[in-house]
């Protein structure tokens, strides 16, 4: 499955590499979508919003204060805890490596960096779980690492990362899959994103799962995002996020998981610094 996944992501950026040089940059110097090459970028928002948390007695993140940090240079960029390397860009397609820390570990540690650094960018159902003994066990922080290959046309924004865990806890794989569409552009923006995440057993299991109790298959997660953003000023913005990601039945079947949903939102200004 790894290597198909690469030889796919590969396919991909040869084909598009044809893109023509003289393409438009739609990429204008208000967007968020923008960045200045060669510095740091922080921003700080403050607002009201919660991030759900499936388990069972798991507690929901109040969101209030969100910061934010990133670093692009000519290749190298940080964007909170990602890093990565851009190794093709053309006018319209770029082909990254990146390593990207795994997301589950949020729900089981108030204390992860990811509940901190939140990217805002996953209605209500669930299930009653059945009590059912489950042992304690640490779950170390993860980084996952592949390439990553995107584009940018008239403002339609895709992104593709086949993933592998590289620190060697669960050996898991991991792609994800997204676009983000303009819906509107006057003095805000709105858009909305569709995307997925696939997981392997080995990532499903690491978190959700336990020998003789509980293991499950690969899970495929998509989530629809929706965005607006309002410049206010040089250095502030206000901005909205409501996103929702639909859990799949190898994770919410799972004892410890009460909700086969996250629900992501948050409304409130922003400062760049």
């Amino acid at each position: 499955m790894w290597k198909l996944l690469i030889a796919c992501v590969l396919t991909a950026t040869a084909t598009a590499g044809a893109a023509p040089a003289s393409s438009v940059d739609d990429c204008d110097a208000g967007s968020p979508d923008c960045v200045v090459v060669g510095k740091w970028n922080f921003t700080l928002a403050f607002g009201a919003g919660v991030r759900t948390n499936p388990l069972v007695h798991g507690q929901n993140l109040p969101l209030i204060v969100v910061p934010q940090f990133s670093y692009y240079g000519k290749r190298f960029y940080i964007d909170n805890l990602d890093v990565g390397f851009t190794a093709l860009e053309s006018g319209r397609n770029t082909l990254s490596l990146i390593a990207s820390p795994g997301y589950d570990r949020i729900f089981f540690y108030r204390s992860d960096l990811q509940n901190i650094f939140v990217k805002l960018a996953a209605a209500p159902g669930g299930t009653n779980p059945i009590p059912v003994p489950f042992p304690s066990r640490t779950r170390s922080v993860t980084y996952l690492a592949g390439p990553e290959w995107t584009f940018n046309d008239h403002g339609i924004i895709g992104q593709l990362d086949v993933l592998r865990e590289v620190t060697g806890h669960n050996h898991g794989e991991e792609v994800r899959a997204a676009v983000k569409l303009p819906v509107t552009r006057s003095t805000g923006a709105l858009s909305a994103t569709i995307g997925l995440t696939w997981q392997s057993a080995a990532i499903v299991n690491y978190y959700y799962g336990a020998p003789r109790i509980y293991e499950s298959g690969s899970a495929l997660r998509p989530f629809l995002k929706l965005a607006y953003t309002r410049p206010l000023g040089p250095r502030w913005h206000f901005e909205g996020v409501a996103q929702y990601e639909h859990l799949a039945n190898a994770i919410a079947d799972s004892p410890i998981v009460a909700h086969n949903y996250v629900v992501t939102s948050f409304l409130g200004f922003v400062r760049a610094f």
